[in-house]
């Protein structure tokens, strides 16, 4: 199996375990080329897949980075569905969303926990 093959295969299977959230079929099509494929590829095939941390170290890391940049609502919400298909509970998204509040400010903490209010509701 070529290094590319290596790569889709592994950024597919980790996309899988994460219950295809941020990404799926449909998601990926809409990102389009080159978008896709380097989503798969690099960012689930290379970055996220690479040893040392589990895929709920992660998320929860990514979580607190999206939470800390703003204005990444629709991401924060797919993250937040990734952490649940890996059975990571409410609790702990909620904790990780809070511990941001004083490094990366209030309003910021705020509106991530108003997407995961709003998740909860569904």
């Amino acid at each position: 199996m070529t290094d590319q093959a290596e790569r889709r295969e592994r950024g597919t299977a980790r996309l899988a375990e994460l219950g295809d959230h941020p990404g799926g079929e449909a998601f990926l099509e809409r990102m389009g080329e080159p978008m896709a494929s380097w989503l798969v590829d690099w960012v689930f095939g290379d970055v996220h897949s690479r040893g040392g941390l589990s895929a709920r170290e992660r998320e929860l890391i990514i979580l607190a980075l999206l939470t800390g940049l703003g204005s990444s609502d629709p991401q924060v919400a797919a993250h937040i569905e990734a952490l649940r298909a890996i059975d990571v509970p409410d609790a702990d998204i909620e904790e990780t969303i809070l511990q941001t509040a004083p490094y990366t400010g209030i309003p910021r903490a705020i509106n991530a926990l108003k997407v995961l209010r709003t998740e909860q509701g569904r």
